[in-house]
């Protein structure tokens, strides 16, 4: 299984729900999803069981660049914290 995006739109914010491994091949659909969304664009990483080094990379650039992360896990937190190499 891959990545899958579920969204939930309020006023002021954006939450986009990943469930899955984040991978290379799902990227751009999430830089997509990312950029169409309105407000302030939560990602809820609850549901993110792994990410490759593209996958955590984009999530590294999204959340430089204004994307709130949320609910990742230990282990996913971890691997968003280690230095890209």
């Amino acid at each position: 299984m891959t990545c899958r995006i579920s969204t939930a739109s309020g006023e002021d914010e954006t939450i986009l729900r990943l469930e899955g491994r984040r991978d290379a091949t799902g990227v751009n659909d999430l830089e997509e999803a990312v950029q169409a969304a309105p407000g302030t664009v939560l990602l809820d990483l609850s549901g993110l069981q792994s990410a490759d080094d593209e996958g955590l990379r984009v999530l590294r650039y999204l959340s430089a660049n204004g994307a709130k992360l949320v609910g990742a896990s230990p282990y996913i937190r971890q691997l968003l914290d280690e230095e890209p190499s």
